[in-house]
């Protein structure tokens, strides 16, 4: 309980500096709103780590992947800029091995839904389990 409330303290500390940061005044009552957000945040963060949810362990080569991702980037945007006005979105499904409940198959699909969303021309909107696919709206010639 003393590591948790030290953890809590620690997370105060660097939740109250970025506030700081952000609005870079030392008014009272921005450091006061600032003082109850990080307070807040930092209460959130300890309620989420007690709760018992899956471990993430991705492989290597899954994290590596995110080196094609900053190109799929930079192309959906040139795409969404050549087609403003006209857009052309439709639904995709995808077979994806989703796996188990397992830390691997949790990460696997954290970092796949990453990936895919993160370019502007795609987003997942989930992945069904048990047909091992992934449901994607694409727009315009991204895929």
């Amino acid at each position: 309980m003393l590591l948790r409330g030290f953890y809590w303290l620690i997370e105060f500390v660097g939740l109250f500096a970025l506030w700081l940061l952000f609005v870079f005044q030392l008014k009272a009552s921005e450091s006061l709103v600032g003082l109850i957000a990080a307070a807040l945040g930092a209460t959130a963060v300890e309620a989420v780590r007690g709760c018992e949810h899956p471990h993430f362990l991705p492989d290597l080569r899954w994290v590596l992947e995110f080196r094609h991702v900053p190109l799929r980037i930079l192309r959906d945007s040139w795409l969404l800029v050549r087609t403003v006005g006209r857009p052309d979105g439709r639904f995709r499904t995808r077979t994806f091995n989703s796996g188990g409940n397992d830390s691997r198959s949790v990460a696997r699909r954290v970092l796949s839904t990453l990936y895919e969303t993160l370019p502007p021309g795609s987003i997942v909107i989930g992945i069904d389990r048990r047909r091992n696919e992934m449901l994607l709206h694409v727009l315009g010639e991204t895929k």
